[in-house]
């Protein structure tokens, strides 16, 4: 007797695809293969785009494929620029977000074609431009006058003595008369704008949401506090570099302490590199801000009192804490602060030399609403107070690299306290072991990122009698994991997605076949060393890895294959180099 078989709705199949999608799109590929149905419900599910030198080619497919779209970056592109924005601006998308990074210059007849038919563009990011003058801004501003976010960030990184090279006042005071419905901002690094471009920006752009100033030379606290009292709308500032504790640039103290008491819509505060006073803090204690973001990184001159009346003042608001580099932070500090901590989400005590394993403690046992905790380069592996441990189940991150007193005793501690934990990172943490990084991975069953660079004692995670099924992402570079390491690896991570590995000896092809056999998901790796490969093996293991996309190699591998990588291009695989001893990871 044949069975009948029900069709799903297309409904409850999206629905599906979804949550796969919510995973890694990578799971998509797959069910886009299955037939046209499914093809037809993947594809609007892919919201966003990187266009690479090798993605050209296949540009007006791409588009005419993914209809829905919404963000498209072009990072690092030696190609032609106009001709890419020529495509997606014949497109007919519906785009919100482009980014363009790393350029010579504005490709100003692209950006005038999306002027004439992408009337839904918001975002336009231009950072790290080679040169970005006064003419390029206002032809961006004549093109898209209907921008909310623009980010003009370190242009002209090529400096240049020549008149009309720069990013001047005149040049914001021209964009902003255009762009009247600007909401977020972003100049940072632009040496030639001054005080002037933030009067402008305050006075024309009445929806003004966010300004982010850093590495602006010719700012003075001036122009902050003119942002603050002029623009209604302003939610968050993000300044570094200024003096907020003398008047010698003409500026009152009282005035920039009062300036927060007009700032009513403020909620998100980012001081950085800044000299700062008790007096200043408290009078953001008092003003009427709801702050649910608060960032200090590496600021001077105040005490535990200002930091103590801003945080009782806002903690039923606060989210999200940094406070970086305060050198008089301790762990009994650190208790009393505790209670204003109670709704902060994610708190970053980086570079607090002071802290140790004690504060890590007590945030995991009174701030019930933490999911990431990162304390980067502090005294975690010590402990000052005796603290009771008490399980904190939502915690989901912790970022603890290039601790150098942290052990595998306090790793597992740590453990025992976060059983939900899904991101790890002790990059650079020579004390752990593959003790610790074992007895983590079996308390915490839910991890997915580990991130253990640079950590030569670790020469192996876990025992091969176990499966490390929700691991998707390992960066090893650099760790002591080498061919029986990484055979290991094969066999209890089956479903890894993306793995950096390799240092400078004892890593051959032998573990690096065992990952291409076993690891059928895996999407990208990241080969460290001086391992010098032959091409055919490279071809070997895009062939054996059907998923693989991408492949970071050895400039001296590289090299010497090149005449075979645009093959490896045509089965989906990017190959990509670089230099020994000029990682930056």
């Amino acid at each position: 007797m044949k069975r009948a078989y029900v069709e799903l709705p297309s409904e409850c199949w999206e629905l599906v695809f979804e949550r796969l999608h919510g995973d890694h799109y990578q799971f998509l590929e797959a069910v886009s293969l299955v037939c046209k149905s499914f093809l037809s419900l993947s594809n609007p599910l892919l919201l966003s785009l990187t266009v690479s030198p090798h993605s050209v080619p296949h540009l007006p497919r791409l588009l005419c494929r993914f209809r829905q779209l919404k963000t498209i970056v072009v990072a690092e592109f030696c190609g032609d620029l106009h001709a890419v924005l020529s495509q997606i601006a014949g497109s007919e998308l519906r785009l919100q977000s482009l980014h363009l990074s790393h350029q010579k210059s504005i490709p100003v007849e692209g950006i005038r074609q999306l002027g004439s038919t992408m009337k839904t563009l918001k975002s336009l990011k231009c950072q790290y431009f080679g040169r970005l003058c006064d003419g390029d801004l206002i032809e961006i501003s004549h093109s898209l006058p209907w921008l909310e976010e623009l980010d003009i960030s370190y242009s002209n990184v090529k400096k240049s003595s020549v008149s009309g090279q720069h990013l001047t006042d005149a040049g914001i005071e021209e964009m902003s008369r255009k762009l009247r419905l600007l909401q977020k901002i972003d100049v940072s690094g632009n040496q030639y704008i001054s005080d002037r471009s933030v009067v402008v920006l305050s006075s024309n752009c009445v929806f003004l949401r966010e300004i982010v100033l850093h590495s602006c030379c010719r700012m003075t606290p001036n122009g902050m506090v003119f942002a603050l009292c002029n623009s209604a709308n302003l939610v968050s500032v993000s300044v570094n570099g200024l003096c907020l504790h003398s008047p010698i640039f003409g500026c009152p103290l009282e005035f920039i302490e009062n300036s927060f008491m007009y700032a009513t819509a403020l909620t998100a505060i980012k001081f950085s590199h800044t000299v700062i006073t008790d007096a200043l803090l408290c009078s953001i204690a008092k003003s009427n801000v709801q702050l649910k973001k608060l960032a200090l990184y590496h600021c001077q001159n105040f005490t535990m009192m200002g930091l103590s009346s801003i945080l009782h003042a806002h903690h039923q608001y606060l989210s999200e804490v940094s406070l970086n580099r305060l050198l008089f932070l301790t762990d009994q500090r650190m208790n009393d602060l505790s209670m204003c901590l109670s709704n902060v989400t994610s708190i970053n005590l980086s570079e607090c030399y002071k802290l140790t394993n004690s504060t890590f403690f007590i945030l995991t046992k009174s701030c019930s609403s933490l999911t990431e905790i990162i304390m980067e380069s502090t005294s975690l592996g010590k402990e000052e107070l005796v603290v009771d441990l008490v399980k904190n189940y939502r915690v989901r991150s912790l970022k603890l690299a290039k601790n150098i007193s942290l052990t595998n005793n306090s790793l597992i501690k740590f453990a025992s306290v976060c059983p939900n934990l899904q991101l790890l990172d002790v990059s650079y943490c020579n004390g752990i072991t593959g003790r610790g990084t074992a007895e983590i991975l079996k308390s915490c069953n839910e991890v997915r990122h580990l991130e253990i660079i640079g950590c030569g004692g670790i020469k192996s995670l876990i025992e091969t009698d176990s499966k490390l099924s929700k691991l998707r992402v390992l960066k090893a570079g650099g760790s002591g994991i080498r061919d029986e390491g990484l055979t290991m690896v094969a066999k209890t991570c089956p479903c890894l997605l993306h793995l950096a590995v390799g240092g400078f000896d004892g890593l051959s092809e032998k573990g690096l076949k065992e990952i291409a056999r076993r690891c059928k998901g895996l999407r990208e790796i990241d080969i460290w060393g001086r391992l010098d490969f032959d091409p055919s093996f490279v071809a070997w293991m895009v062939s054996s890895g059907p998923s693989l996309r991408k492949i970071i190699i050895p400039f001296e591998s590289f090299s010497r294959g090149k005449n075979q990588w645009d093959s490896l291009l045509r089965r989906g695989c990017l190959v990509h180099y670089f230099h020994v001893g000029c990682r930056l990871d």
